[in-house]
């Protein structure tokens, strides 16, 4: 099988691509930047938005399955306007190739922002989509747009929360910073808020079983047992010897006051941020792991674990790379955080 992965050079892409290569399955690779796990024959740098070039840099290779990871997020990019279409158009192009090269299956990474909107902590498979901002509402439209390829190719949607292992920073070294910092750790309210996140190395068992389903279908996927905040944060400091402590703020403090932040462009965390941190996130498993016989192996304060001993062990070479979610964010005035200890 050959394996066209678009976003070949970020994070999860050179995590999905070592392990398809690993299997036995011939990888290709798009991106805007090189891919550092790819051999420069089996990839190519490319625009996703621009179909023409897309035609004319793929039509050597050949092509029985795309896996579409390329994406903008919120906190990349400064117009968000310029985000929505980028993914979208990115998307379309895709799956436009995709028909034009007659392939058997494409699996596209969704996200769980399109349920921002949701008045509700746990995901059933039939519930609908509701985006409130542009990243998710770039995720639904793409998932709308491939519903209209089902006739060409097999659409295998993967609904992801947020997928960490190591090499994975993003806006986590905001936490990583403090903790290294052994500054004081602030909680939401009682810090009791529970949200999913994904073991990259569970997602890649569920990748190469869907790379063979002989059907369109989608899915909600994540870890199990979800941990709360404040039982992750506790963990951390045990593990890394820090002396942080934790502290809790009223919600309508601390989000009323980061919001204002945001919009003054002086903090990097936005709506999902917010959300993520006052609103429990869970989505329902039972449809992937009936369909797939798969399961999650690793909780999120494992993975939490893994992802920070990378940092304090990479954390100069990180500041290097350009990817959004493998490079630390620049944390802005939440940076005089590192001060506060106790």
């Amino acid at each position: 099988m050959n394996v066209l992965v678009a976003g070949s050079s970020g994070f999860y892409g050179s995590i999905l691509i070592k392990h398809l290569l690993s299997i036995g399955i011939n990888c290709l690779g798009v991106d805007i930047q090189k891919s550092e796990v790819l051999d420069d024959d089996k990839q190519f740098i490319c625009d996703l938005c621009n179909y023409d070039e897309l035609v004319i840099k793929s039509k050597y290779y050949k092509i029985d399955a795309i896996i579409h990871l390329a994406t903008q997020i919120d906190f990349a990019v400064k117009r968000q306007s310029d985000l929505y279409e980028n993914n979208v158009n990115a998307t379309t192009n895709l799956a436009r190739l995709g028909k034009e090269r007659k392939i058997k299956s494409f699996i596209f990474t969704s996200s769980n922002s399109i349920f921002l909107g949701l008045n509700k902590t746990y995901i059933l498979d039939d519930d609908k989509p509701m985006p409130i901002d542009m990243y998710g509402k770039s995720k639904v439209d793409s998932e709308v747009l491939l519903s209209d390829y089902k006739k060409h190719f097999n659409v295998i949607i993967l609904r992801c929360p947020n997928i960490i292992d190591s090499g994975r920073v993003g806006m986590m070294s905001i936490l990583f910073e403090l903790v290294k910092a052994n500054a004081v750790l602030w909680i939401i309210g009682s810090g009791e808020i529970r949200h999913q996140c994904l073991y990259a190395k569970d997602l890649n068992l569920a990748v190469e079983k869907l790379l063979v389903l002989p059907k369109s279908e989608t899915y909600n996927i994540g870890s199990e047992n979800v941990p709360t905040f404040r039982e992750m944060f506790k963990h951390l400091i045990l593990v890394s010897g820090s002396k942080s402590r934790i502290l809790s703020v009223p919600s309508f403090v601390a989000i009323n006051s980061l919001k204002i932040l945001h919009k003054l462009g002086v903090s990097p965390m936005g709506p999902y941020q917010f959300r993520m941190l006052t609103i429990g996130f869970e989505f329902d498993l039972k449809k992937i792991k009936n369909d797939l016989n798969w399961k999650p192996t690793t909780s999120n304060t494992q993975m939490i674990e893994i992802a920070y001993k990378f940092y304090t062990e990479n954390s100069e070479s990180l500041r290097a790379k350009k990817n959004a979610t493998s490079a630390p964010v620049k944390m802005g005035i939440l940076s005089l955080l590192k001060f506060i200890k106790l």
